[in-house]
């Protein structure tokens, strides 16, 4: 369990989705998923930057995150087959 083998299945920008994917492998019976989500993009004024000066315009905080799902490798296929229709 520890030291399965997992493969990414989902790896968007979008978070409505994230959520979509999420609900419907949990609904299929998917278990042992690991969801989460990065930042690949540096700041504009460099990767030490506590705050990223594009935040602070007119339309607010910017979402700039991967967000990602991992499956155990057995389950990969269904959890693609069950990904393609949402």
């Amino acid at each position: 369990m520890f030291f399965e083998k997992r493969k990414t299945v989902f790896e968007e920008r979008n978070k409505a989705l994230w959520e979509k994917a999420k609900q419907a492998l949990a609904q299929a019976g998917i278990q042992d998923m690991k969801v989460g989500y990065y930042e690949k993009e540096a700041p504009m004024c460099g990767c030490g930057a506590k705050l990223d000066p594009r935040n602070f315009s007119k339309k607010g905080y910017i979402d700039r995150n991967y967000y990602y799902i991992l499956v155990p490798a057995e389950a990969y296929e269904k959890a693609k087959d069950i990904l393609q229709f949402i």
